[in-house]
Order: structure tokens, then sequence, then C-alpha cells
């Protein structure tokens, strides 16, 4: 059965980027580009699990569930967005902005991170014993993220108004994210800064790269992803050098130590699900609330033991070691596939439908009624839904949540007053 699922999985994938490519629009919605992450970042791994099943701690039964979970997630990003968005919602999305104090407001969050980052240049970072920042850094580095909600609104503002001014503020609000990109070779950023740029290009000039590129791209990314995770920064100075011999010896390597089973994140989902059924333990969204408040409650101003007496902490990250004698490899993720499972058994792939759903909102509110509330969202949290796969539906949710905040403080900044002279002329003429 596992062959069956695996090739379920394929099938499903390439069905939801062929429905993207028959009409290219379709490349920057969320069907689209999940299935993009699903097939370019799993599946190298669920080949990996079933080819190498003989010598993994994983059961059959476990690589079994693991498999028809994903196919159940991925399928789900599809039957999430064939919702009819809620024209109440989409009423509320309605929100005239001064494109002046939009303006005002980017400037307003590219001062804050870069003073963020420049602070954080000039700290000791302290590491746990993980390896994880803790202390100071931690805070810096969290509200220096808002220059990626500042460049959308630069960049969106420099291709309607082109000129030095509106040019250059959005050079320095991408040079911070070029140089996690270059320097230190994340993939998170690279994945923001390109979506912003293609989404950006389409709002305002209606322009999409050809499909052979979308192709390549996918197919790349099934290298470039696990190449990024080891070569980090290194991997652009191979690009840049033009040492090409190197990078794709590397990158080969990179890909056959997952295609291998080496190091997979996959495994890690696989087992977590495993023990989460036999325990018959689950944390019906406790884990999601840990995660908030991991993220959001500072322990160096409250204390430690406080915050820890906020969470659940039911988790089955800790069983894994009792039941398998198996630590999780530092650097590597339960996947949005191991904890929303984790969660809610087979429903918690409910979460990528009701992600779905919110996307199609967004979708039709920016491209339908021109609310550019609705363009910064889409736009902010299309990255954040792709790590939702790689990293898990706790990280979905604590991005969304922040970039969520910071625009709804833009909004209340930016948002148009009606005068009583017009509101009240209105009224009369309904009446």
């Amino acid at each position: 059965m596992a062959e069956i699922y695996l090739y379920l999985f394929i099938g499903i994938c390439i069905a939801l980027i062929a429905w993207g490519l028959i009409r290219l629009e379709r490349v920057y919605q969320y069907p689209f580009f999940m299935a993009a992450i699903f097939i370019s970042f799993i599946l190298p791994q669920a080949i990996a699990l079933v080819n190498y099943s003989f010598s993994s701690v994983v059961s059959q039964a476990a690589l079994e569930r693991v498999l028809l979970y994903s196919c159940m997630c991925v399928a789900m990003c599809w039957v999430g967005y064939q919702s009819k968005p809620n024209s109440k919602l989409l009423a509320k999305l309605d929100i005239p902005l001064d494109e002046g104090k939009l303006f005002q407001a980017g400037i307003i969050l590219l001062a804050i991170g870069h003073l963020c980052y420049f602070l954080l240049s000039k700290i000791d970072i302290q590491t746990a014993a993980n390896g994880n920042w803790t202390g100071p850094a931690t805070i810096l580095y969290f509200f220096g993220s808002v220059i990626y909600l500042s460049l959308p609104i630069l960049l969106l503002n420099v291709l309607k108004r082109p000129n030095f001014i509106n040019l250059t503020l959005t050079i320095i609000a991408a040079y911070p994210i070029l140089q996690a990109i270059i320097l230190h070779g994340r993939r998170q950023p690279t994945m923001a800064f390109l979506i912003t740029i293609g989404l950006s290009f389409f709002l305002v000039k209606r322009y999409i790269p050809p499909r052979w590129l979308f192709i390549i791209g996918i197919i790349s990314a099934a290298y470039i992803i696990p190449v990024l995770g080891q070569l980090r920064g290194n991997f652009w100075t191979l690009v840049f050098s033009g040492d090409w011999q190197t990078l794709l010896s590397t990158s080969q390597h990179s890909l056959d130590s997952v295609t291998q089973g080496k190091i997979l994140e996959l495994r890690n989902a696989a087992l977590m699900m495993d023990a989460a059924t036999d325990l018959n333990k689950y944390g019906y969204g406790t884990g999601f609330w840990d995660a908030i408040i991991f993220q959001f409650v500072p322990g160096q101003i409250v204390g430690f033991d406080v915050k820890a007496s906020l969470q659940f902490k039911l988790g089955t990250l800790r069983d894994l070691q009792d039941i398998y004698s198996y630590h999780i490899h530092n650097g590597t993720t339960p996947t949005g596939i191991g904890d929303s499972f984790v969660e809610f058994s087979y429903l918690g792939c409910l979460t990528f439908a009701s992600i779905g759903y919110l996307f199609k909102t967004l979708w039709v509110s920016t491209i339908y009624r021109g609310s550019l509330v609705s363009t910064l969202l889409y736009i902010g949290l299309i990255d954040s839904a792709m790590v939702g796969i790689t990293h898990g539906i706790s990280r979905f949710l604590q991005e969304f949540i922040f970039k969520t905040g910071v625009l709804f403080l833009i909004v209340y900044f930016c948002r148009k007053k009606i005068s009583f002279k017009y509101s009240q002329l209105n009224s009369e003429i309904k009446s």
C-alpha cells in the first residue's frame, strides 16, 4: 500500500501543478504554490522513506500512515480553496487606505527593521543548549522582521510611481533580506523575496513569467532546498564565483543524503504520528497554543516559570526517545504533516483546507475588489503558508499572528476618514 499512496501523492501534486500552468495567473494561487512545495520538499523524502523502509525505524504501518496523510493534506489545499468566500468578510476587507500614509508606514517599518538589525550586530548573541538563539537577540530579530512587510509596501509604490527616491527606499528595504539570502543562505527569506517580487509585478503590471520557468523552478527546488540547508551562505559564494562543478557535486550529494534517507523531516513526522496513534495522545490544539506562547511571551521579561505555566506541553516529541530511541536531528522540523496530525489525528488535514479558504478570500478581495489590505496580507502570508509545510502549522500560526497584527496597526494608521458632510449626504441619498 505504501507504493500506492506514494503514486497517489505524486498524482495529486502533478494535477495541482497542471491546474496552475493551464492558466498562468493561477501560479500565484494557493493550490499551485503549496503543491510546488509538497512536490519539491516532501516528495524526495517520501521516496526515500519507501525505498529505505527496511533499514529505518519507521514501521510499515507508520510509513503508510504518513503517506496517506500527506495525500490528504495536499488534497485539502485544493478542497479548501474551492469554498466560496464569505461576503461579509470580503466587505470588511474593503478598507480604503491613504496611500501617502501607507508609504510613510513602509518607511517606519523600514527604519524599525534596520535599527533592530543594527543593534543585533552590536550585541553578543546568546545560544541555548540546542543551538537556538536566546536572550535579547531573539527580541531584536523578532521585531527586525517587520522589514519583510515594508518591502512589499515600498515595492508596490515604486512600481506605481517609479522615481529615484522610491527606488532607493525599496533597495534599502531589500538589502537585509538579500544579505540573509546571500551571506547566510536562508531559505525562507529566499522564498519571501522571490514571491514578493513576482506577485508585486503581477498585481501592478500583470506580468507573469513563462511556464517553462516555473517548471524549471519546481524541479530545481528539489536540489536547491537541501543544498541551501547544507551550504547556507557558501551556496551563493559558489554561484557568484562560477564554481559550477563544486556546486553541482554538492547539490547531488545533498539530494542523495535526502533520497538515501540519512536525515529526513518526513521521518520525524512519521514517528511523531506513530507515537500519537499508539499512545492515543493528541494535543487537540494545545501544541499550537504552546508555540504561540513560546513565540510571543518573552521569558526574559515575565519570567521563564510564568511562561512555562502558560503552556500545556502535551506533545509527543519527548516520547520519541522512549519509544524508538530516536532523536530529532538538530535543524530539522516536524513538518506541517507531523504537527497537524499530532494535534487532531487525520482531521488535522483540515488545517490546510482552512488556510486554503483564507487565501481564496484574500485572492478574491485582492484581484476582484482591489483591496490594498488583502494585497499586503496575501503577499506577506504566502511564504508563511509554504513554511507551514516545511516547518509546521505552528510556525504558520506564529507568523500569521505577527504579520496580521502589524498590518492591523498599519491599517489603523492609514485608514481614510470619511468626512461628516460626505457621510451625512450619503445617508440622505439612501433615505
